[in-house]
């Protein structure tokens, strides 16, 4: 699968060497550009020399301290997407890695389908938002709804946000923080899709059959065959005025969510479940309210205050 006319440049930074070469495999096998680096050192200077769309960082490059250096970087990079590897995808140690800066987690043993619909997420986002105007900045009140059936998103690669292109073109949201968002809104909406819609189980994701098949990947794909699933839609609507963007996403299953905003029969810890999902949105936006027995679910960012005509120069 490519992403655009021109494919993403990566930087991988992983200190185990087969690591390194499945990385380089799957990125060689897309067509993706990428350079490899041992250590977080390497990394650094390898940012100091060239630009690149995505920075793939293993977390423990760096010792103990298995975040500080993401902060370094995005100190002197501020809107460099980054996405982090960890062994570790408890709860508290994803949700540590998102309040470090990290874009998002890429768990081990990698799940390249994820790591491809993600890369191909931030690309599509930073492209388009060099693409937008800042005349947005006249704009005060803007509402946007979309509604999509289970078998139009299962077509889709990634969903288009305008409202928050046009967000951050016009200041009001940093690149960094539109990007994050963005990726939020895809968690909700692959969420919705396949626990809500198509009311799919992770733990298939470990069943696997003779052929080798995993039972989740052959469900979703009886279900998509099945108007009474197929048909069902997943609404996104998002809200923006008086200082701050409210999205929420919506699908038409049964709810896979108790109060707290945890799939029931799992633990928090458990990213099979909704835990990095739940982090990535806590670290997006300044509150996450769930509704309809997790049906339904509300992001709210509080927004910059808009810049200034002089800002932005004649």
């Amino acid at each position: 699968m490519s992403v655009g006319v021109n494919p993403p440049s990566i930087l991988l930074a992983d200190g185990d060497e087969q690591s390194r070469e499945m990385f380089g495999t799957f990125f060689e096998g897309r067509g993706w550009v990428y350079d490899v680096v041992p250590d977080s050192s390497s990394m650094v200077g390898a940012l100091e020399k060239g630009t690149y769309d995505i920075v793939i960082a293993d977390v423990e490059l760096s010792g103990p301290d298995a975040t500080h250096f993401l902060t370094d970087i995005l100190d002197k990079h501020p809107s460099q997407p980054i996405i982090a590897v960890s062994p570790n995808p408890t709860y508290e140690n994803v949700l540590r890695v998102f309040r470090s800066g990290a874009t998002d987690l890429l768990a081990r043993p990698i799940d390249f389908s994820w790591l491809e619909r993600v890369v191909q997420q931030i690309v599509f986002s930073r492209r388009n938002d060099e693409r937008e105007r800042a005349t947005y900045r006249f704009v005060t009140k803007e509402q946007a709804e979309m509604r999509f059936s289970s078998a139009d998103l299962a077509q889709l690669a990634s969903i288009s946000l305008p409202l928050v292109g046009r967000l951050a073109q016009s200041g009001m949201l940093s690149h960094t923080d539109a990007l994050k968002i963005r990726l939020a809104v895809q968690e909700a909406v692959l969420n919705g899709l396949e626990h809500g819609n198509l009311e799919l189980d992770s733990q298939w994701k470990e069943e696997l059959s003779a052929d080798g098949r995993d039972k989740f990947s052959s469900m979703r794909k009886k279900r998509l065959a099945d108007r009474a699933y197929a048909d069902r839609s997943v609404t996104v609507k998002l809200v923006y005025g008086d200082g701050r963007l409210e999205i929420t996403v919506r699908d038409e299953g049964k709810g896979f969510l108790n109060a707290r905003g945890v799939s029931d029969g799992c633990k928090v810890d458990s990213l099979s479940c909704s835990g990095r999902g739940l982090a990535l949105m806590s670290s997006a936006v300044d509150e996450v309210q769930f509704g309809e027995n997790g049906s339904e679910v509300t992001m709210i960012k509080r927004l910059h205050e808009r810049k200034s005509t002089e800002d932005y120069g004649s």
